[in-house]
């Protein structure tokens, strides 16, 4: 390929969890070649070594634990040193994940590791650093828990002495520590981002909610009730504007796929409505969890039905799960970086934002139809699976109207890509 072509540059950052998957499955070439881009996927080291954290203080003893992240950042150097070679813009890179990556994604846009210029634009899928799940709370208890699975002996004071446990881990066979059965509570991550002090900021939701205007900004903190928000304590002076274009959205059924086939089929009662979201609250928040269990319940039940059927309470929990896990954070987040504290005798400029909502069904999908949009199910679409009828593990059949949304699809994604 010449070098003197150059063209925009995305960067896909695979998603799912982080603790397995790989970037290999997503095929850039239909992509690529329909909207002229050069597109990149990449791996980075997953679950324990990718996110093992056992220093409890990285406020005070900053040390690297987020190295799946510095892949991320690593990569992304290369891109700007070869990616002209490839007929790549290296002054035009847009970072895009879906779930867990997008999550990444957003870590990296507000990383003091990360350099100007590595990136400038982001699409952020169904993912956002502030879901519940995006941040581990606690990485050092899951630390321990592995230690004690693998026979390593756990110091009496961590804080003084947490390399020690490190030490002896790196002595332990790979195989046994992917053995190690460390689960987490229901919702929430074991083995991914944390706080180390380097990569993730212990005050790194200030660097989200510093781009709204004081005042905003007092009454935004005071009522948000997203946990990772409420546990900033930040000083509120704005910082300046987010550098980067924004391209964010979700589905429609976020959460669907957390249920079992007999519930989507059969729905299910009351009581097991209240035992899902009371879980859902008690992993996810600290104080008041009866106030906000309650408050959810009311505000997805429809009081107008005398009879709740099933079907119904289904419907309503999945909502619940989805606005909470994924689509109220992610908002949350392009609220945020959409902000800008307005320049005096300046017209208000910056970065552009843009929101869409994916509430298109496959017909020859997973799911039974009329359920919404699944997590991930747009995915295929971005990657033009129906402009040559499947690849990898996307869907295989599709409609002539399913090839025409992902030529849409792909390009509002690759116009994004090359403008803004």
């Amino acid at each position: 390929m010449s070098t003197e072509a150059r063209h925009p540059v995305i960067v896909y950052i695979h998603g799912e969890s982080f603790e397995w998957n790989s970037g290999n499955p997503y095929d850039g070439s239909v992509l690529a070649s329909y909207a002229d881009l050069v597109v990149v996927t990449l791996n980075y080291r997953l679950g324990i070594l990718g996110f093992l954290n056992a220093n409890p203080a990285p406020h005070l003893k900053a040390r690297v634990a987020n190295y799946g992240l510095m892949d991320q950042i690593a990569a992304l150097h290369w891109i700007q040193q070869n990616i002209a070679l490839f007929g790549g813009d290296p002054t035009n890179v847009t970072l895009a994940g879906h779930g867990s990556g997008a999550a990444c994604i957003n870590f990296l846009m507000i990383s003091p590791t990360v350099m100007p210029g590595l990136f400038h634009r982001t699409i952020l899928l169904s993912g956002s650093a502030l879901a519940s799940w995006a941040l581990v709370e606690d990485p050092v208890n899951y630390a321990v828990k592995l230690a004690r699975e693998v026979n390593c002996s756990i110091p009496e004071d961590v804080g003084k002495d947490h390399e020690s446990i490190v030490d002896c881990l790196r002595q332990v066979p790979l195989v046994h520590l992917l053995q190690a059965d460390i689960t987490p509570p229901a919702y929430l991550s074991a083995f991914g981002p944390s706080v180390d002090g380097v990569v993730i900021k212990a005050d790194f939701a200030k660097e989200l909610v510093t781009y709204f205007k004081p005042q905003d900004l007092q009454n935004f903190v005071g009522s948000s009730v997203n946990s990772n928000m409420k546990r900033s304590e930040a000083s509120l002076t704005p910082r300046g504007s987010n550098p980067y274009d924004l391209l964010f959205g979700v589905v429609t059924s976020e959460a669907l796929w957390r249920f079992s086939n007999n519930d989507i089929t059969a729905g299910f009662e009351g009581e097991r409505r209240d035992k899902i979201i009371r879980t859902y609250v008690r992993n996810a928040y600290t104080y008041h969890l009866s106030e906000i269990f309650f408050t959810v319940v009311n505000e997805y039940t429809d009081w107008e039905r005398t009879v709740q059927h099933p079907i119904n309470t289904r419907d309503a929990v999945v909502a619940a799960l989805s606005d909470a896990q994924f689509v109220a954070p992610l908002v949350q987040t392009g609220d945020l970086l959409s902000a800008r504290p307005p320049q005096p005798g300046q017209e208000q400029r910056g970065p552009k934002t843009f929101f869409y909502v994916f509430d298109y069904q496959t017909k020859e999908g997973d799911y039974p139809q009329r359920m919404g949009t699944v997590h991930g199910e747009e995915l295929p679409y971005i990657f033009g699976a129906p402009l040559v009828d499947g690849f990898s593990h996307f869907p295989k059949n599709y409609t002539r109207a399913e090839l025409a949304l992902s030529e849409s699809f792909i390009i509002y994604v690759a116009n994004f890509a090359r403008t803004g």
